[in-house]
């Protein structure tokens, strides 16, 4: 069994020495005491990919305190991606999107009844009306859009300094990834797109989020940036790449393959 703690939106890690982990059993038992520990357990059914069950707790915002007393650290999500190895992190993410879900949906949001667990559709079903509720997933396009041996990086005012990425956005109702792929480009850049091909996916618990990435090349048209996406966007050489995002994201993949592509047609020539 592996009991992994929230507190507030914060993940409970180690301080880090040499980098943060999932702290053990006994350390978070050492910290929280194992009454408090039991009194947070979120009724959610997480596996490791070994088949290892995962109890997930969620504590107030007030309990950070306690946390830190016992040498732990409550990280951000965005923060814990960056330090767990992958299966780790596909753990919390699960969890915290699990139990976001199970915290969220204590009453129908058709008549207010308070709901339960259905384990035989895993759902949160409403006892009183037969309201199914799931948890919510969130699909969104990224998009490295590809002119000979350019791609189209942008910065959000989110990034870190000099970072720029791949673009994306949301898929809104009643459209498809492809659609979305078309929309979203013509609305952030100006231009337009064909010759959409798929790239692969990822989990984005942030919160909850599904990236569906994609390669398009550039049709017609200039760059015309939406200030309220992007500080800026530009075309950038194969041989001559900006900061990219941290190395585990999908557009950190999505620009590497364009520059292995890329170097890989220079040598064949």
């Amino acid at each position: 069994m592996i009991d992994l703690i929230f507190v507030g939106t914060l993940t409970v890690l180690t301080a880090g020495d040499p980098t943060p982990e999932l702290p053990t059993r006994k350390a978070l038992s050492d910290a929280l005491g194992t009454s408090r520990l039991a009194a947070s357990v979120v009724d959610v059914e997480i596996q490791t990919a070994d088949g290892q069950s995962v109890r997930v707790h969620v504590l107030p915002s007030e309990d950070l305190g306690l946390v830190h007393a016992a040498g732990l650290r409550g990280y951000p999500l965005r923060s814990a991606w960056r330090h767990l190895s992958p299966e780790d992190f596909r753990i919390v993410g699960t969890a915290r999107q699990k139990a976001d879900w199970i915290l969220t949906h204590r009453f129908c949001s058709r008549c207010a009844a308070p709901t339960a667990l259905d384990p035989e559709t895993q759902s949160i079903r409403c006892p009183e009306c037969g309201q199914m509720h799931y948890p919510r997933i969130s699909p969104a396009v990224i998009v490295l859009v590809q002119r000979g041996r350019r791609a189209l990086l942008g910065r959000s005012p989110r990034f870190a300094d000099g970072v720029y990425s791949t673009l994306a956005g949301f898929v809104e109702p009643g459209e498809t990834p492809e659609e979305c792929v078309h929309r979203e480009i013509k609305e952030e850049v100006g231009i337009r797109v064909h010759n959409i091909r798929y790239f692969g996916s990822q989990s984005h618990p942030f919160p909850n989020s599904l990236m569906v990435g994609f390669i398009a090349d550039w049709l017609d048209g200039n760059l015309l940036i939406d200030p309220d996406e992007l500080t800026d966007a530009q075309w950038f050489d194969a041989d001559d790449l900006p900061l990219r995002p941290h190395p585990r994201s999908i557009a950190f993949r999505l620009i590497e393959d364009f520059k292995q592509r890329i170097q890989k047609e220079d040598g064949s020539r």
